[in-house]
Order: structure tokens, then C-alpha cells, then sequence
């Protein structure tokens, strides 16, 4: 190998390292913004979701209270609440108002029947209007439960796409390095060539030490 092949090839090694240098950090600058962008995507996701995950929770904590199993305080707290509720006091009012319209028209207004019959009514709304509450509550604990599975799916999506990206990283790392071992590898054997052939060339041919090359 003649001394401008070596010099050459050592400056064609050297750009090549670099140009590959530039193609790994070209390709890992894009594979952090995927990886940026699935954060960022999940961040949003999440938040979007989160009204609803409060207001099941809310919906979930509400209706523990009302069948009981988070004690007799919280139990009649929540009792007290809807029998205080306007929703509670204006179905009775209408209610008491048309049986009161009812027993005017048929002349039983002051019959002791009417008295038991708003008493039973009250009782009767009251009950209706606890399963209604309960109801609703279910439903609010199920739309939190959903949004918690989405949000859940959408975070396993997550990891499963950044474990991908990693591993797409952990690649373009290691053909950069093997990249430039091999061309590494072979500036070394031209250089061990060139010193070969300028060995050859400095050594007489009858010398003993040409037997060496």
C-alpha cells in the first residue's frame, strides 16, 4: 500500500466515523421526540380524563355512605342529605298537593285516611328517591371505573411504545459503535499493510530480516 492509499484511507476513515456519528444522533434526536410525543400524548390523555375519574370516585365514596360500609355516621349523614335535598321536598310538595287535590274532589278532605295516606306517601317518596340516589351513584362509580380502564389501556399503549422506542435506541447505538469499530478495525490493517510494504521497501532483499516479511 502506497503512502497516499494510507493517508487517504485515514481521512475516508475518519469522515466515515463522523457521518456516522451524525446518522446515530439524527436518529436518536427523532426517536426522543416519539418518545416526547407519547409522554406528552399520554399527559394529555390522562388529563382529559381526569374530570371523570373524580366525579366516579366522588360517585363511588357517596354511595359507600349510603348503603353503609363506611359507617353509621357517614350512613346517616347521607340519609339527612336527601331528606334535606330539594329534589326530595319538591316531589312531595306536588305529590301531598294533587292527593290533597284528589280528596278535595271526592269529599274526603278531612278524613282521618287523608292524614295516613301523606304520611305514607312522604315515607314512600323518601324510599323511592334513596334508590334513585343510589342509582345515579352506581352509575357515576361505573363512568369513573370505565375512565380508569381507558386511562389504564391507554397507559399500557404507553409503555409498550416507549419499551419499542428504547429498543429502537439501544440499536442505532450499537451499529454506530459497530460501525465504527469496523472502520476502526480497518484503518488498523491498512496501517499494519503500509508498514508492511514500507518495511519491505527500507529492508534489502537478501537481509535476513526480509525472511520476516
Amino acid at each position: 500500500m502506497g503512502l497516499f492509499s494510507f493517508v487517504g484511507g485515514l481521512i475516508g476513515g475518519g469522515k466515515a466515523k463522523k457521518a456516522s456519528k451524525k446518522a446515530e444522533a439524527a436518529q436518536l434526536e427523532y426517536l426522543n421526540k416519539a418518545l416526547g410525543e407519547q409522554t406528552r400524548q399520554f399527559d394529555l390523555t390522562r388529563s382529559d380524563y381526569a374530570p371523570y375519574l373524580a366525579t366516579g370516585l366522588s360517585g363511588l365514596d357517596q354511595l359507600g355512605d349510603l348503603i353503609g360500609i363506611n359507617g353509621a355516621d357517614a350512613q346517616s349523614a347521607g340519609l339527612v342529605n336527601i331528606q334535606n335535598s330539594p329534589e326530595l321536598a319538591a316531589l312531595i310538595r306536588n305529590g301531598e298537593e294533587a292527593v290533597l287535590q284528589n280528596a278535595s274532589a271526592t269529599g274526603g278532605l278531612r278524613g282521618g285516611n287523608i292524614q295516613t295516606g301523606l304520611a305514607n306517601f312522604r315515607a314512600d317518596t323518601f324510599a323511592n328517591q334513596l334508590q334513585t340516589q343510589i342509582a345515579r351513584l352506581a352509575g357515576l362509580a361505573g363512568l369513573g371505573q370505565g375512565a380508569t380502564d381507558s386511562v389504564s389501556a391507554f397507559g399500557q399503549q404507553k409503555a409498550n411504545n416507549v419499551s419499542n422506542l428504547f429498543g429502537q435506541m439501544g440499536d442505532v447505538r450499537a451499529g454506530g459503535l459497530l460501525t465504527r469499530g469496523g472502520i476502526n478495525n480497518q484503518l488498523w490493517k491498512n496501517a499494519g499493510s503500509f508498514l508492511d510494504s514500507t518495511a519491505k521497501s527500507l529492508i534489502p532483499s537478501g537481509s535476513i530480516f526480509s525472511k520476516l516479511f
